[in-house]
């Protein structure tokens, strides 16, 4: 592959800047110089070696500023395999702030690269494009970084997937069965986003995330990365991870944060532990709530429809004792409000008002006990709120309740 990495790597415009261009015209286009310019398409052949790509391949050159593309430029290849273009612009005033995109489609696969330098007289670039196959034998997955953020009655989950081609042929996932690759979310997730709703290669159905672009091989630049947001709702301090992938893993990275978040009032130190001898987990201190409980894979791998798992522990789950209690709390309420009338033979009703206000009282203390759970960030401002609610209900009643006792 070595002759195919000098190929992309050694695109270089560099040529002398020819005499400006005068007129009415504005400053910005006065400056434009505009040169024609020679794309030289190869296709790598096993072994290192390549021949000139076949004719008719559009090849598309964008000029790029601020980000955004501001022209673009097309041409077809001929039987040399060269695609050539007539002017193509340059501007020495603004000309640290313009990149060149250039773009090959080849066998329903779009190439891209990065040209770099200024466009001259005559200038010539070569670029290498490589074969294409549907086959997933070259395709590995690597957890870039799993971040977990604890939140009322969730883990929020920050999650970057990256897609590795080890081989010499591009992949293209999009012509798979279903449209693309498959990325399942951990069993649990709920609510999955896309952190670049408008990525035209990536797709979310349901709980999965589907990659729908073609899979450049490695030696022609970074992976292809998908991330995305999910919740995981929990209802017990301890969670399970287990996470399968169609095409094997090559690391992982993840990340709990043990200090305070912005969002918190008081810090919930994640815990994290390997299952199945799968990496180490370390402790990184970098500062004031900057400390970290990290699980790296320590090169690690797992096969294609092996599960990646590993525990976290010290989730902020409600207790269950509490729970129930407070359901056993309210169940009583409604015994005594609705079912606490005793009827004598007369069919006289009859009412204790030491367990009304017995059950009044405890309620009572109870929102009370909540208020301080609050200041003290043991419990969500929301979680309050929903939990005073039903419990003012209760005693509206209780209140109406002793209000008719006392009027007897």
């Amino acid at each position: 592959m070595s002759a195919l990495v000098r190929g992309v790597l050694a695109v270089a415009l560099l040529a002398p800047l020819g005499a400006w261009a005068q007129g009415g015209m504005p400053p910005f286009m006065q400056s434009m110089e505009r040169h024609p310019m020679t794309v030289k398409v190869e296709v790598w052949q096993p072994g290192g070696a390549a021949k000139p790509a076949p004719a008719g391949l559009p090849v598309a050159i964008e000029i790029i500023a601020g980000g955004s593309k501001i022209s673009s430029y097309t041409a077809t290849t001929d039987a040399a395999g060269e695609a050539t273009f007539a002017a193509v612009p340059s501007n020495p005033k603004v000309q640290g702030a313009i990149t060149y995109a250039l773009h090959v489609d080849y066998q329903g696969v779009r190439f891209p690269f990065t040209l770099t330098g200024t466009p001259g007289e005559g200038a010539r670039a070569t670029i290498t494009v490589t074969d294409v196959t549907t086959g997933l034998d070259t395709v590995e997955i690597e957890h870039g970084a799993i971040e977990l953020f604890p939140d009322e009655e969730s883990l929020v989950v920050r999650h970057q997937l990256n897609l590795y081609n080890t081989g010499d042929q591009a992949v293209d996932l999009g012509a798979l069965p279903g449209g693309g690759l498959k990325l399942p979310c951990p069993e649990g997730a709920k609510h999955p986003e896309l952190h670049d709703e408008h990525d035209p290669m990536a797709e979310v159905r349901g709980t999965d995330v589907f990659f729908k672009g073609a899979l450049l091989p490695s030696s022609l630049g970074p992976p292809a990365s998908v991330q995305l947001v999910y919740t995981l709702p929990y209802e017990d301090s301890t969670y399970s991870w287990e996470q399968v992938m169609p095409v094997p893993t090559r690391g992982a990275l993840v990340i709990a944060p043990q200090g305070r978040q912005r969002s918190q009032k008081v810090a919930v130190p994640l815990e994290l532990q390997t299952v199945g001898a799968y990496g180490a987990v370390t402790i990184s201190d970098q500062g004031p709530d900057r400390t970290f409980a990290v699980l790296r894979s320590n090169g690690a791998r797992l096969k294609a429809g092996e599960p990646l798992r590993f525990t976290i522990h010290n989730i902020p789950a409600p207790s269950h004792v509490a729970r129930w209690a407070t359901l056993g709390a309210l169940a009583a309420v409604f015994g005594l409000v609705f079912l606490g009338f005793k009827r004598h033979a007369g069919g006289e009703a009859r009412l204790s008002r030491a367990h009304l206000v017995a059950e009044r009282d405890r309620l009572v203390r109870a929102l009370a006990r909540m208020r301080r759970a609050v200041e003290r960030g043991k419990m969500s401002q929301a979680r309050f709120e929903r939990e005073r609610e039903a419990i003012t209900a209760r005693l509206v009643s209780l209140y109406k309740a002793l209000d008719r006792l006392e009027s007897r």
